[in-house]
């Protein structure tokens, strides 16, 4: 299974808090996608825009922080296909894990520039940069996490429920663009 989206770009240690703040906790879903990356900040405007197709490229322990899991829910909210980081926090990966959404570790992950199209490939286990030529190992995914994915998530590879992917979005958001 490949994924290919345009990276958005973030860094070393980014806490689940700034990228989903716990004011924005609820079981509405309009109310946990208007939260997407509200204290990240210079991310404002880019959380409020729907991220259809866009890969989040992170550094180091990206996702450490909270448990809660509608902060990972408003990565699927927002239209991200998947994460890359060079390392993730334990619970963060998990949370986006269950909800059907690809994260995987490249430690050897060099710093990339917005918008660069990458492509990771999760049966090969390797993340594509094609406009560099550079093909990168990823840490493979247990099996399990792979059916988990496939499935649209743990819910969904249970028979307990539909991909949220699939679900009907309760937002409506400007496309983003890129930087300026």
């Amino acid at each position: 299974m490949k994924i290919e989206g345009k990276a958005l770009i973030m860094g070393d240690n980014v806490n689940t808090d700034m990228l989903h703040p716990s004011r924005f906790f609820s079981l509405d879903d309009r109310t946990v996608r208007s939260g997407f990356l509200q204290a990240a900040a210079g991310y404002e405007q880019v959380g409020g825009s729907d991220l259809a197709g866009r890969v989040i490229v992170a550094g180091e322990n990206f996702g450490c922080g909270s448990s809660r899991e509608t902060g990972a829910k408003a990565f699927v909210l927002a239209g991200v296909r998947a994460v890359v980081a060079r390392s993730l926090a334990r619970i963060f990966s998990r949370n986006v894990r269950n909800l059907g959404l690809a994260a995987v570790e490249c430690p050897s992950l060099p710093d990339l520039a917005p918008d660069t199209v990458v492509e990771i490939d999760l049966v090969q286990n390797r993340l594509y940069v094609p406009e560099a030529s550079l093909g990168l190992p990823l840490t493979p995914l247990d099996p399990f996490w792979v059916k988990v994915f496939e499935a649209g998530g743990l819910l969904p590879f249970l028979g307990l429920g539909e991909p949220i992917s699939q679900q009907p979005r309760s937002v409506s958001l400007p496309v983003y663009q890129g930087p300026p």
